[in-house]
């Protein structure tokens, strides 16, 4: 889970209603980075009420060009230290203060201490060592792909220097809405309005931030799940081109979780999907775009069997979700 936000100073103010939307989803701490005069301010919070968050976001976080995340508990302890950002590079030995933020569930995992965050073991194993002696390396697309590469889509970073430079992995994996690009759609109660392309008019940022989540809620599904039909036939014949991400061994990976998952939750009709199929998803749209849907099952947004409709009906799952790309037209 959680959900992971970058802005700029004129994204407009979230209501109350969206601050409490964004905490019943996220609700394990809050953090946020931003630089100013040449140095990384940082504030972490673990708000034990939805209006404790909503006043740390006017006091941090309104108007300012800045990175927040709010944490949902997937692996490592409820704490301060547990919170986003966490530090990659400091001043004293670096010559430079680098923080990042994480969205996801790292293949690396943090069995060498499991009181640690995945994203804590990360930085010690990999970030650190990459770029200690070279901290500009971290704002270069060449570092953008190999890292990219290596947590796959359904990962997300955003580091933040002193310099008052920032670098998001897997951007595109994202979406845009209200003057905000979000990590993903599963940990909020996203909008149709969002969009896979940046949204440039003020006006219509303003107009989305006006928009109220109890409505869209209500109005996530506009289809009849009794309709559907159980897909019991998983056309294991089909003989399309599969085409896996580069980084196929971590992506097989995370969809056996989720697979795994869907199973722990008794969703056993979408845990019984074949990997063609989902590799057919991902085909077409992308694997962020699996990941997300899969939450919202996970999370009960979204019925079984409209799920599984929409593994198999494309053209279903773009009706259905404004803020899926499809591949083909990007």
């Amino acid at each position: 889970m959680c959900l992971l936000i970058t802005q700029n100073a004129q994204a407009p103010v979230l209501s109350n209603e969206w601050l409490e939307d964004f905490y019943d989803y996220n609700s394990d701490g809050v953090g946020v980075m931003r630089s100013e005069n040449g140095q990384l301010i940082v504030e972490k919070l673990l708000p034990k009420t939805a209006k404790e968050f909503i006043q740390f976001y006017h006091d941090h976080i309104a108007g300012k060009d800045c990175a927040f995340h709010l944490r949902m508990r997937t692996h490592g302890e409820i704490d301060l230290d547990n919170c986003h950002p966490y530090p990659v590079l400091n001043f004293a030995e670096h010559g430079i203060d680098l923080w990042l933020m994480h969205n996801g569930i790292l293949h690396t995992d943090n069995k060498a201490d499991q009181r640690k965050s995945d994203t804590w073991h990360y930085i010690k194993n990999y970030l650190v060592p990459m770029l200690a002696k070279n901290p500009d390396f971290a704002f270069t697309e060449a570092f953008s792909e190999l890292i990219s590469e290596h947590i796959g889509s359904s990962n997300k970073f955003v580091l933040m220097d002193s310099h008052n430079r920032m670098t998001t992995i897997n951007k595109d994996a994202g979406v845009y809405w209200a003057g905000l690009w979000l990590s993903n759609t599963y940990a909020w109660t996203a909008s149709q309005s969002a969009s896979k392309k940046p949204i440039t008019s003020i006006k219509k940022s303003r107009k989305q931030a006006k928009e109220k989540p109890i409505a869209l809620r209500s109005a996530i599904s506009p289809y009849s799940y009794s309709t559907y039909p159980a897909y019991y036939d998983r056309d294991p014949d089909w003989m399309g081109e599969i085409k896996p991400s580069k980084n196929s061994s971590a992506l097989d990976y995370d969809l056996e979780m989720m697979l795994d998952a869907f199973h722990d939750e008794c969703f056993y009709e979408a845990s019984a999907i074949t990997m063609t199929q989902v590799y057919r998803f991902i085909d077409a749209f992308s694997e962020a775009s699996f990941f997300d849907i899969g939450y919202m099952l996970i999370d009960k947004r979204i019925d079984e069997h409209w799920f599984i409709q929409i593994m198999h009906d494309f053209e279903l799952a773009k009706e259905s979700f404004a803020w899926l790309e499809d591949k083909e037209l990007a």
